[in-house]
């Protein structure tokens, strides 16, 4: 038997201690719960610095580009190769435009929507023919008169929404349930409100300097 003297065994006292702290550690890390899962995607930090985002583009779909016309209150979509109007639609009973927002947007999944803001909601038409096919809204009705006043259709069946009254930057499941407030504090006027989505990416400016700086961000369509 090897015997030890005053000094190895307080070093092998003070080993053991050292094994057995780690050991709890070790034991702790691996029967803690696992963090709360959550589908709500973090609100979005402004883009640093302020840069000049692309100019917006007319979205296509096999050949034909779409166009809202708010003088005539009709959208219309135009042959890409000769200029020629394809078809006019009206939506489903009449597009209500009481402000100056109306625009349209196409998903990834080549579904056409349109704001329809006077009945505070999105209507989707045939991309081939202007018919109308559905309309979607949010759960908790919109706010105001008209409403939201830039949207963006991303993947999925969701949609992007920038409302005035409420100034907030929104981003909504198909069933109108909110996922999350991704920019809380836009300024109040909509004028000041900006909405461009490009192949994938969505941008948004609001155009109201906050602390001496112009807000922008930008969002994968996919996210």
């Amino acid at each position: 038997m090897v015997k030890l003297n005053k000094l190895q065994m307080a070093a092998l006292l003070l080993g053991c201690l050292v094994l057995a702290g780690g050991a709890r550690q070790l034991w702790r890390a691996a029967t803690a719960p696992p963090p709360p899962l959550t589908s709500e995607v973090p609100p979005l930090p402004p883009v640093p610095p302020p840069r000049d985002f692309p100019a917006p583009q007319a979205p296509t779909i096999n050949g034909l580009e779409y166009h809202c016309d708010r003088e005539n209150r009709r959208v219309y979509a135009v042959k890409v190769d000769t200029g020629e109007i394809a078809w006019v639609s009206y939506g489903e009973s009449g597009w209500l435009i009481p402000g100056a927002a109306f625009m349209l947007d196409v998903s990834p999944e080549s579904e056409l929507w349109v704001l329809n803001p006077g009945r505070r909601r999105l209507e989707q038409l045939n991309p081939e023919t202007g018919d109308y096919i559905a309309s979607w809204e949010p759960r908790e009705p919109l706010p105001g008169c008209c409403n939201p006043v830039r949207f963006a259709a991303m993947s999925g069946g969701r949609f992007l929404t920038m409302e005035k009254g409420r100034r907030q930057a929104r981003l909504y499941a198909p069933s109108g349930d909110v996922l999350n407030v991704l920019v809380a504090n836009l300024s109040a006027s909509e004028h000041n409100y900006v909405l461009i989505h490009n192949d994938d990416r969505v941008y948004m400016s609001d155009l109201q300097p906050l602390n001496g700086r112009v807000r922008q961000w930008e969002i994968n369509v996919h996210d």
